[in-house]
């Protein structure tokens, strides 16, 4: 598969197009087609970028966290997704990233994209605050937890 890599941390810059593996849906993960990705420059000076949870090198890193795609296979013990659906959601940050043609994410951190919905959606805030009007009336669900205003959480923290 094509990927964007980074491989200079000093740089702090994104690397080149490169061939890598295939990454493969461990347990309870998902693999995903890569439709739509998101960036962020900052993510390039954050250690998780650039090593794993026991901070172990992974260098070079795929960036990038955010994601719509489709699902291209299933691990073992993932479930509530199955092969062919539209989703979207983060990847872990100890992980490769979502600038990729595929990825591996944990299911939990997906939810279902709607048929109405394409896949590039940050440009279009109409869009966007249509899935946010879904989750939160109950006509969306998503695997990653409840969803509440900003308010509300600082008023229950």
């Amino acid at each position: 598969m094509r990927a964007i890599v980074a491989t200079d941390r000093t740089a702090a810059t994104v690397g080149m197009l490169v061939e890598r593996p295939e990454p493969r849906a461990a347990i309870n993960d998902v693999l995903l087609q890569v439709y739509a990705s998101g960036f962020v420059p900052t993510e390039l000076a954050w250690p998780s970028t650039w090593t794993d949870r026991i901070d172990r090198d992974r260098t070079p890193t795929i960036p990038g966290h955010e994601l719509a795609g489709v699902v291209a296979a299933l691990g073992y013990g993932a479930r509530g997704l199955s092969v062919g659906q539209r989703v979207f959601g983060l990847t872990d940050w100890e992980r490769d990233g979502t600038l990729a043609e595929y990825v591996a994410v944990e299911a939990r951190n997906l939810a279902l994209l709607p048929g109405d919905v394409d896949f590039v959606v940050e440009p279009d805030r109409a869009q966007l605050s249509e899935i946010v009007r879904r989750v939160r009336d109950g006509r969306l669900r998503t695997n990653i937890g409840n969803v509440s205003t900003l308010d509300d959480a600082v008023a229950k923290g």
